[in-house]
């Protein structure tokens, strides 16, 4: 049983912008970014088992990807899947379900970023 968590939305802003507010959003709700400077378009970071205040059993690795689809689209593609101490994906032993949470967080508080520039 797998306990990875992927998902993927477009929002009408350029890719970059995109994942310069992930980025911002994923430290507001308490992720450490990866010192390892990632792959171009994308973001690493780990949450401590807890999220935005709310806590969780285990630790979570998240990776965030953002592909341009035009000049003035972009899409997010999430991942994240709980990992040990160590930083090894966890394949038994998961409290709950801490990869979901952690992608509802940053899903809910882009998504409330991004609605009154829509207006």
């Amino acid at each position: 049983m797998s306990y990875a968590v992927q998902d993927s939305r477009p929002f009408p802003r350029p890719a970059a912008e995109l994942l310069a507010l992930a980025s911002a959003i994923v430290v507001e709700l308490g992720g450490k970014l990866a010192r390892k400077p990632p792959a171009a378009g994308e973001l690493r970071a780990e949450f401590n088992k807890s999220v935005g205040g709310t806590a969780f059993g285990n630790r979570v690795q998240l990776i965030v990807r953002a592909t341009g689809d035009s000049p003035d689209r972009g899409t997010l593609s999430v991942e994240a899947y709980p990992i040990d101490p160590v930083g090894k994906p966890l394949r038994f032993g998961v409290l709950g379900e801490p990869a979901r949470l952690v992608i509802g967080a940053v899903w809910s508080r882009l998504t409330e970023r991004l609605a009154p520039a829509a207006r």
